[in-house]
């Protein structure tokens, strides 16, 4: 099977999507498939060298940025290289290229989406049209939680749909020993220790985090939170701590290369990212793959009951869901499983055996290999 993915986020750019369709690429590719990604050429674009597929990089233009892709897609339609096509976060003009496939060659598309690229899509009548002629032209549409699943139908789409979460790689993220000089390093000898990686970006909740820290320390005095990431929120956050005098409690770490990021789940005792809605509600949490990362370390994790994220973590088993807004609600989580190290134990257990089971990217790749088969021009 030749299978043509096109996006417009892909690597070097880091993130949850370009980490999506990259993984589903190497799977597919693992199993003997042709696969070919077709993507914006980006600084950095010839260090990206994948084993099992081949990248065809689109040229930028500043303008009628989609056209390349419209060009590139026929090309390559017509040099044999697409028998079905996977659209990942292309919402847009940018998924045209795969429309007029379908349209010329009878060739198959499935469509990826994470919702917020739904929304944001469709905020001018042109927009909202050209998603609506991608989606009734699908042959299968994909979502990455219900969620997502259920704003597509409230857009008023009959089509097939099917959930297809994001996974983890569960050899990277597993549970391991963390040697002293690490903790050394961040200064958490004697620590409780809880942990948010994300971009600091104002819906992951980290001010919600820091101002239920003053209530966690009066029960749980050597608690430490540890933030990883960058992002428009940093001076902010730093600007909170000192206001909230936490500074002895909090340590901003900034950006951490992923393949370091094991280490740091490993290292916190519970994960909390209180994840809310923004814009009246077109900027969410589609997912959250850092609840599963942090769950396939063997940590038991916290999430803001909003979004998508209660399709990431299953409320009372792999972790808790919180009003993100509610200060004492979040400082409850954190100290009930600070304090029930049994409870904290049993959810990191639950979480690992989950990502084992369903969450896995073999697994993804094999329901994505299924769904492909079973499309048909």
């Amino acid at each position: 099977m030749k299978v043509l993915f096109i996006t417009k986020d892909f690597f070097p750019d880091t993130g949850g999507v370009a980490s999506f369709i990259h993984h589903l690429a190497d799977q597919l590719g693992r199993r003997g498939h042709a696969v070919y990604v077709l993507a914006p050429r980006k600084s950095g674009f010839e260090k990206i060298t994948p084993e099992y597929y081949r990248i065809f990089w689109c040229p930028r233009w500043k303008r009628l940025a989609s056209v390349p892709f419209i060009f590139y897609s026929i090309f390559l339609a017509l040099t044999r290289r697409a028998e079905k096509v996977f659209m990942g976060h292309v919402m847009s003009t940018y998924g045209l290229g795969g429309l007029i496939l379908r349209l010329l060659f009878g060739i198959p598309y499935i469509i990826l989406t994470h919702g917020n690229d739904l929304r944001y899509s469709s905020s001018t009548k042109l927009d909202e049209k050209v998603v609506r002629c991608l989606l009734n032209n699908a042959s299968l549409v994909l979502c990455n939680s219900q969620f997502t699943k259920e704003i597509l139908r409230k857009m008023g789409y009959c089509g097939m749909v099917e959930i297809l979460n994001p996974g983890v790689d569960i050899e990277k993220y597993r549970p391991t020993i963390i040697n002293s000089e690490i903790i050394k390093k961040y200064h958490l000898d004697g620590k409780k220790v809880i942990l948010s990686v994300s971009r600091l970006v104002k819906r992951k909740g980290h001010e919600y985090v820091l101002q239920a820290l003053p209530i966690i320390i009066e029960q749980i005095p050597n608690i430490f939170y540890l933030i990883v990431g960058k992002g428009e929120q940093e001076n902010h956050l730093k600007m909170m701590v000192n206001n909230l005098k936490i500074a002895q409690s909090v340590m901003l770490v900034g950006y951490i290369d992923e393949k370091d990021l094991p280490i740091l789940y490993n290292l916190c005792d519970v994960f909390v990212m209180p994840s809310y809605e923004l814009n009246d509600g077109k900027d969410y949490e589609g997912f959250g793959i850092v609840y599963i990362e942090a769950n396939a370390c063997g940590k038991p994790v916290i999430g803001g009951r909003s979004g998508g994220v209660a399709d990431a973590v299953i409320d009372g088993k792999t972790g808790l869901l919180v009003e993100p807004h509610n200060i004492d609600e979040i400082a409850g989580a954190i100290i009930r499983l600070l304090n029930n190290t049994e409870l904290a134990r049993r959810m990191g257990e639950n979480g690992r055996l989950r990502v084992e089971k369903e969450l896995s990217w073999e697994i993804l790749g094999e329901r994505l290999a299924n769904f492909l088969r079973n499309i048909y021009k």
